[in-house]
């Protein structure tokens, strides 16, 4: 890192005003909608001075108590990567630092909000053609608050979902999704990512009771009831490749990220 473009009698003032800033909620959205600010403070996460280090984090935990920031803060390449970072480099000289820096980034995983909302993702399929939806509810044994971030994972990658609601206590996901999109086709994705679980149909009788449909029989029963599905090609999950560099790029435009977010705080508030 070029410590010439992160002078410490620069950076400390910006991040100090930074902090400052954030204790306000009212301006979170204001300064995480410009990633520069983001991509500012992991750059500084590497930066070699423990104090500058713990002010990054001050700031980062502060705008993760906010569950509203979590897309800024997940959509913003280099802030999870930056707390590795951190954690592998105190892990043995400074076990407090590294420990900090994990349960910041354990938090950033749980701080989801308890709805998706897909739907600008399923927009330009659902105005044009004006394609039905319809409502899923799984009960899903083995979701526990543990293995909630993976299960959510699983299933916004499901091509055609378009929101879902999680509720862990009760091991149920609500989810409304395009009609091609089927409870057997999710309970799959489940299983196939998720050994541990099991996903079945919540559904009621002509009586009104609630009872539970087996999806996946792996010994002779079928499932010939359920209604038919679509089956979308392979949802081919985009792998991260070049993080090394694109971060290692980050760290070089140090010089350009300072610049911007004194542009940044100059234009976005009033002094």
């Amino acid at each position: 890192m070029d410590e010439d473009s992160l002078d410490p009698k620069k950076l400390r003032p910006t991040l100090e005003t930074y902090k400052k800033l954030s204790q306000d909620i009212s301006n979170h959205d204001t300064i995480l909608k410009d990633k520069t600010v983001l991509s500012y403070v992991a750059v500084v996460l590497e930066y070699p001075d423990e104090e500058i280090v713990l002010l990054a984090l001050d700031i980062l935990e502060t705008f993760i108590k906010n569950v509203e920031n979590y897309n800024h803060i997940t959509s913003t390449f280099g802030v999870r990567e930056a707390l590795d970072a951190v954690i592998n480099k105190y892990s043995t000289n400074d076990s407090k630092l590294a420990k900090r820096a994990q349960i910041i980034k354990d938090n950033i995983e749980r701080m989801k909000p308890p709805i998706y909302n897909l739907r600008s993702r399923c927009r330009r399929v659902i105005e044009p053609k004006k394609l039905k939806t319809h409502v899923i509810v799984l009960h899903v044994h083995g979701l526990l608050p543990e293995t909630r971030t993976e299960l959510e994972y699983t299933l916004i990658r499901i091509e055609g979902l378009i929101s879902l609601v999680v509720d862990v206590e009760h091991q149920r996901v609500t989810m409304r999704a395009l009609v091609n999109v089927s409870a057997k086709q999710i309970a799959e994705a489940i299983k196939d990512n998720n050994p541990n679980m099991e996903a079945r149909l919540v559904t009621r009788n002509k009586y009104n009771q609630e009872f539970l449909v087996k999806l996946i029989d792996t010994e002779t029963e079928d499932c010939d009831d359920l209604p038919e599905y679509l089956m979308d090609d392979d949802d081919q999950v985009e792998g991260r490749e070049g993080v090394l560099s694109l971060f290692t790029g980050l760290r070089q435009s140090a010089s350009t990220f300072y610049k911007s977010t004194a542009e940044f705080l100059h234009n976005s508030f009033y002094w």
